[in-house]
């Protein structure tokens, strides 16, 4: 990919791809009590079930049979809605699955070409990744390792652990777990929330790599525990030394209810050691906790 080419998918991504993460999780108010509500959320999906259909009328079997002779008369005119109806679905189903094929045409990655891991970002490399193993310190895995404290200024605090193991075959896993403790009229209340996932990196460079996989999220409190279904996607974008800038979106089930987890992040990197800020949003079910993250990272 030319320079010139590189700059405008960078200008794209920073004005699409990260703003897109925020723009999903906006403004709302965190009130006490939430954690009561989340748990409501996870186990009472609080559904009605499905009325019976109604049997239908003579009139109602008549007006029918009306209509099967009209739709008769106008097959011609339903055929070329049938058409447009094709090209509007590919370009729908284009437009929803960019995220993926985007990026790997653009990175101009065929998988053809293994790539390795600096001793760390920046380490003999414009970014994270090395195109042979020549350089010093090069080898075929690597290991982020994060904590971050978050804060929604209304009660509610975080603490968040995470780690990503990565290797040359692309496979890597993606898990962490969250500690929440939340400030009350009468006491406090906490929450233990997290992830577990396989993943695989779809397109990759020396600067960019993006990653997507499945897994399940867990949440535990009081001796209970939930667990459900999840969905993964992650961008690491290194612009030059010593930035790192990243982006992760969960999303999934946790019993009854469903889950939303947003994080960007800009940083900076200094021989594996790193820190970062940013914005984390969290919702289950009705929901949400927005949160200003600060935190340090250790990569190799």
């Amino acid at each position: 990919m030319s320079k010139p080419d590189m700059n405008r998918f960078q200008n794209y991504l920073l004005k699409v791809l990260f703003p897109a993460i925020l723009l999903v999780a906006w403004t709302a108010s965190c009130f006490a009590g939430e954690f009561d509500r989340i748990r409501s959320e996870v186990r009472d999906s609080g559904g009605e079930s499905a009325p019976s259909p109604a049997r239908p009328s003579r009139k109602d079997v008549e007006e029918s049979e009306h209509r099967g002779h009209r739709s008769h008369e106008d097959s011609g005119r339903s055929h070329l809605d049938d058409d447009d109806d094709g090209f509007f679905g590919k370009l729908f189903f284009g437009a929803l699955t960019s995220p993926f094929w985007g990026p790997h045409v653009a990175l101009g990655d065929d998988f053809s070409m293994t790539q390795y891991f600096p001793e760390h970002p920046y380490e003999n490399a414009d970014g994270s990744m090395l195109a042979d193993r020549t350089p010093r310190g090069a080898h075929g895995s690597s290991v982020v390792l994060q904590g971050q404290y978050g804060d929604n200024f209304d009660g509610i605090r975080h603490a968040n652990a995470r780690i990503l193991m990565e290797n040359v075959t692309r496979f890597g896993i993606d898990s962490e777990f969250n500690y929440r403790n939340e400030k009350l009229a009468a006491g406090h209340d906490e929450l233990w929330t997290g992830d577990f996932n396989v993943t695989y990196r779809f397109a990759q460079s020396e600067q960019w790599q993006f990653r997507s996989g499945l897994g399940v999220n867990w949440l535990a409190d009081h001796g209970s525990a939930d667990a459900g279904f999840n969905f993964t996607y992650g961008t690491d974008w290194f612009p030059a030394d010593p930035w790192v800038v990243t982006s992760v979106i969960d999303w999934g089930r946790i019993g009854d209810a469903s889950l939303f987890h947003g994080r960007a992040t800009i940083g900076v990197s200094h021989i594996g050691w790193g820190v970062f800020t940013g914005y984390d949003y969290f919702k289950i079910g009705d929901v949400d906790i927005q949160s200003w993250i600060n935190g340090v990272e250790l990569r190799f």
